[in-house]
């Protein structure tokens, strides 16, 4: 029999027991109403958008259906963020694409877009700066986009 192998690499069953007990812990603090976008809603309105969207032309146009996979891939995105990360709103692109954008104002934004190829688009507007980038949206949330939306959403 194959010793199980953890996202670490690691094997053995002390490694898959702790790669489980991280999993189990990180799903409790999910449920914690600072910390988590289920407690924020976030979840709750990717399904909506999910379920509003995922019929040809439901924008009453030509719009291609949000998919299943790219459904997923926004969740496992979603749950790649730090906890008590705040909550971006979700939306939808008539090419398929599921949107998360954090807005503070007209020079205070970024918007990340999940594609049905699996990858992430994003652009951020910081005072006179310009960011954007893409990346394959399965390997999560980057250190570096983590810290664009932080100088989006925070202070000064």
């Amino acid at each position: 029999m194959m010793t199980p192998s953890t996202v670490s690499g690691y094997m053995g069953e002390e490694a898959g027991f702790v790669a489980k007990e991280m999993k189990n812990s990180r799903e409790l603090l999910q449920k914690s109403n600072a910390l988590s976008f289920v407690a924020k809603g976030t979840f709750q309105q990717l399904y909506e958008i999910f379920r509003e969207c995922s019929s040809e032309g439901w924008d009453g146009e030509r719009a291609k259906p949000i998919s299943v996979e790219v459904f997923q891939c926004a969740k496992r995105f979603l749950n790649s963020f730090p906890l008590g990360m705040e909550a971006p709103e979700v939306g939808a692109e008539p090419d398929g694409a599921i949107t998360l954008e954090w807005y503070r104002s007209p020079n205070k934004v970024i918007s990340i877009s999940i594609n049905p190829d699996g990858w992430m688009y994003y652009a951020a507007l910081i005072g006179t700066s310009k960011r954007h980038g893409a990346d394959f949206s399965l390997m999560g949330v980057s250190d570096d986009l983590v810290e664009i939306i932080s100088q989006v959403v925070g202070g000064g």
